[in-house]
């Protein structure tokens, strides 16, 4: 089974081998900055910290009080920038990390303030280009809604394989890792 991230979304791509005692650590405060420069200051002031690795498990890196948890790299994505997302979009990501489709009952939230990148605006599971395909998707910053009804159901577009990112659309239309993707510059 392939396994999905979130990538601004999807598909493991695991650098961070040191989580679990392969290579050196890169010191925690470098860590920490990068994952709480993906959220606004007021999210980020208390957010907890965390490092995961493609499997999902988690290594706590600073302990917060909001429920937000912001991780340094999203895995998923080509460029690997960092996420922040609360209690039921990490359930998401969780879920979306571990192959599964997340919970259609829950909708999360997620800050990408330093912007994403995927493979494929239509295949979650994409791990390369598609042939033809000449880069990966850019998309400036931005917040995520995860949730594929909430996402089928906005009226943004969806299922368009090069989408104008300066705009909000949806990404992985028609799938259960849809979610709708809204710029904020």
């Amino acid at each position: 089974m392939r396994t999905l991230g979130f990538g601004l979304l999807v598909v493991a791509v695991c650098s961070t081998g040191w989580l679990y005692g392969a290579g050196t650590p890169p010191t925690n405060d470098g860590e920490i900055r990068r994952a709480l420069s993906a959220a606004p200051a007021q999210v980020a002031a208390e957010a907890t910290v965390v490092a995961m690795d493609a499997t999902g498990n988690t290594k706590e890196l600073r302990h917060g009080t909001n429920g937000w948890t912001c991780l340094p790299r999203d895995l998923g994505t080509p460029q690997e920038q960092p996420l922040c997302l609360d209690k039921n979009g990490l359930a998401w990501y969780q879920a979306a990390m571990a192959g599964k489709a997340p919970d259609p009952n829950l909708v999360g939230y997620s800050y990408m303030l330093q912007g994403g990148s995927v493979w494929s605006n239509l295949d979650p599971a994409a791990t390369r280009l598609a042939p033809g395909q000449r880069d990966f998707i850019h998309v400036p910053p931005h917040i995520m809604i995860l949730n594929a009804r909430a996402a089928q159901t906005s009226g943004f577009p969806s299922g368009v394989a090069a989408p104008d990112t300066h705009k909000p659309f949806v990404m992985f239309g028609g799938t259960p890792f849809a979610v709708l993707i809204i710029p904020v510059q």
